[in-house]
Formats: C-alpha cells, structure tokens, sequence
C-alpha cells in the first residue's frame, strides 16, 4: 500500500511540489479552505486562518521568476512581498544555490541580415534579441525559450554579452542594452556625450561593462571613452571612464569617474564583473606582460588598480576571462596543448589574495570555462560552437550539445546564422526600469 501523504501546518503535503503549494496557499489566501469534511452526503467547508506569511515567503522563494510574476496577482499581500528588494535578493540567493545543483545557460544565437564576404566583423547584425535556456542534463538537447526582443535599424555590429544576476548586458556599434529574459524587461540605455556612439566623429572603444556596488546595491554600467584622438594615426588617446547607474537617483545621466585608469583597457571588449570588481584586458599583449597584469575598477570606490596575473603565465600563453558562480573570476590559459585553469575567489577574499591553480589538461585549443567540480560532473568548457565536458575520470572530452544543432524552442531555421553568445545564467526578479 502506497504510503499517505504527510500533511504539515496549515494541510500542506510535505510531497507537493512548488507548484501545487502555491495553489494551496493561492486558495487560503482568497479565504478558502483546500481540505472538507464530509458528512453524510454533503460537504461542509471548514474555516481555515490565514497561512502564516513565514510559510508563504518560504514556498515563494523556491518559484521560478515566471510563477512569481503571475502570483503577484493574487493579492496585495503577495504583490508586495514579491516586489520587496530584500524578497528579490533572498529569491536571487536561492537561484543561484538551484545553480549548483543543476547548472543552467543562456543562449542567444546571431544571425545577420546578409553576408558581405571579406569582413573581418560582420555589420549586418540583425536587431533581434533571442534568449534560450539550456538545462546541463544527460543528453539535452532542447532550449526552452525565455524572451525576445527587436530593435529595428538601431545597430549593426554586436559585441560579447555578458551576464550578471539574471541581467543580460549587450553592447552594440551604437546603443547599450540591458535586459532581464526571466521578467521580459529591456532598456536602451542613454547615448552619452563623451561617447556618442550614434554620431561617431571622436574615436570610439567599444569597451564596457556591468555589474552591482555591493555598497549600495545599485547596478552600474562603466564605459571607456577617448578625450582626444592622435592626429597621424586617428586612434582614440588619453582614455577615461563613465559611469551609468541603472534605475538611480541621478537622473539617468552618464558620471564621468573622476580617476583615470593607470594604463588604457583593450578596445572592442567587454568587462568581467564580479565581488564588486569590473575586470578588462589591457591595450595590448606587451602591456600586460611587462606589468604582469589585468585592469580592475572598484564599483563602490570608482577606483582603479591593476590585478596580477598567475605568475607562472608565460609570453606567449593566451588567455581567456570568465566568472565562476558569479563568485570567483577564473583565468583559462593556453599553450603547448595543455589548458591551465586558475580561480581568483574575488567574493570571498577580495582582490588581497593569490591565484589558485586547479587544473591542467590536455586539449589542443583555447576555450572558456563555464563550471567546474563540484557543481558539475567534469569540467564544463565552451569553445565557440559547442559546450564541452571534460571528464576528469577518463580524460577525455566529450560534446554535450553543438548549439548549431540544439532545437529551439518554438524557433525555425536562422539564415545566415553567425554566433552565438553563451553565459551561465540564474534567474532573477530584479528590476530594471
């Protein structure tokens, strides 16, 4: 015999799922009862007191975001509770502890509108935004559609997206964007006079980022600008940065930092940010070889330093930038066909620590790392076109989906489809405008 469903406080099975909690917790709040008691033939509705608002907050924070935006509805109470900042944050906690026990991604492929063969860059980027959520499962290969979105002529040329709390920042040739796929909320952020992307003229650098001030809980966007340009060479000089602070109180105008970076930051590329840290590449190779390090701005302090780079990093060894578990920025280097993994625990440590050595395998290309052990059964990379995993037992990498091939939820074939843009992703509430 199957056994019975235990029930605790308020008639809730301790086997519901999330889900069917919420209906329960739907009818009481409406003040109904989910349980009757029969008597004879008829049934009675019993009075049931109101959930207790701990049980409800609790069942809340283990929803999806697209659960949560339709039980805002259900009444004042729980729109309240839901749109609360510190409901968000708690909620944004909870997400991400769900991340490392099932990782997760966002997938946004790129097509253009037609090929001009010889380009070094395509610029004729389509103006549609798609997001696609990849599960990290045992033979997945769906994406779930999360949102959409379209910007006719605004742009032609898209940089590398970046992720943070379930925000997704894309830069353009001409316009900065941000967007939650979880709410289906966008902004296009507003043109700036020192660099006006939209009218060209000085020299642009295409060299941006986003992430939180721990400090006051505030997300800001950083750009790099040029004051003047070389008059032989037309390239941008005497770099300085600029500060958005999405939904602040300052109007929602551009800040310029009052201090300057040290040294330029790499043109056409977009920061990593994590532990309240932006994290840019430096101008050039050399550069960054003779100070044996990387560019970092503090979003609290607006104050820039240069981080070093693991000491063992060699010359001519290319490498690449990612954060772990919006935690830890990692670094993955490359050379002589092995693949070096080293992890900088930014949030726990600050940026008063050394590199961690973790890995070194076998592989003949560079490639991002995306998750390691033990959040993951191997060690996750991304190389382009395909999310690989790199089994530590067998030491051998195998495919976990070629993104070319993967089926798209309620999408049809792409022309001229160009890239993709893949992050690990955690959904959030946060809000945007």
């Amino acid at each position: 015999m199957a056994a019975r469903p235990r029930f605790c406080r308020r008639g809730i099975s301790t086997s519901d799922t999330g889900e069917q909690r919420l209906e329960r917790c739907t009818t009481v709040a409406n003040g109904r009862s989910f349980i009757s008691t029969k008597t004879g033939t008829k049934r009675k509705k019993a009075p049931c007191p109101q959930l207790m608002e701990e049980i409800i907050m609790e069942i809340l924070l283990r929803l999806p975001v697209k659960s949560l935006l339709r039980f805002r509805s259900v009444c004042k109470a729980w729109r309240a509770m839901i749109n609360n900042p510190m409901f968000i944050r708690d909620h944004l906690r909870h997400s991400a502890s769900k991340w490392e026990q099932s990782p997760c991604f966002i997938v946004s492929p790129h097509t253009l509108d037609r090929i001009i063969p010889d380009e070094l860059w395509p610029t004729t980027f389509s103006n549609h935004f798609p997001f696609y959520q990849w599960q990290l499962q045992p033979n997945n290969n769906v994406a779930t559609f999360l949102d959409s979105k379209d910007f006719p002529g605004q742009f032609k040329r898209l940089r590398h997206f970046m992720h943070c709390d379930g925000l997704v920042f894309a830069p353009t040739d001409s316009s900065l964007y941000l967007f939650n796929p979880a709410t289906r909320e966008a902004i296009t952020l507003p043109n700036s006079r020192r660099n006006n992307l939209r009218a060209g003229g000085r020299g642009s650098c295409y060299c941006a980022g986003f992430g939180l001030d721990p400090r006051t809980g505030k997300y800001k966007v950083v750009q790099a600008f040029y004051r003047s340009l070389d008059p032989d060479t037309g390239m941008g000089t005497d770099m300085g940065m600029e500060v958005f602070t999405v939904a602040g109180d300052d109007g929602g105008a551009w800040r310029e930092i009052t201090s300057n970076p040290p040294y330029p930051a790499k043109i056409i590329q977009t920061a990593k940010a994590v532990g309240g840290f932006m994290f840019w590449r430096l101008a050039n190779r050399q550069l960054e070889q003779t100070l044996s390090g990387i560019l970092h701005l503090s979003l609290e302090e607006e104050e820039f330093g240069i981080t070093g780079v693991p000491a063992h990093l060699t010359p001519d060894e290319k490498f690449t930038l990612d954060v772990l578990r919006g935690r830890d920025l990692c670094l993955t280097s490359h050379t002589d066909d092995t693949l070096f993994i080293w992890i900088l625990p930014v949030a726990d440590k600050g940026l008063n620590t050394l590199w961690e050595w973790h890995y070194a395998i076998q592989l003949s290309g560079l490639c991002r790392t995306m998750a390691l052990p033990p959040f993951s059964d191997g060690i996750i990379l991304y190389d382009t076109e395909n999310i690989c995993c790199y089994d530590l037992a067998t030491l051998k990498l195998r495919v976990l989906c070629k993104l070319r091939h993967m089926r798209y939820q309620g999408a049809r074939n792409w022309k001229n489809l160009f890239n993709f843009d893949v992050e690990p992703f955690t959904e959030s509430l946060i809000r945007i405008t």
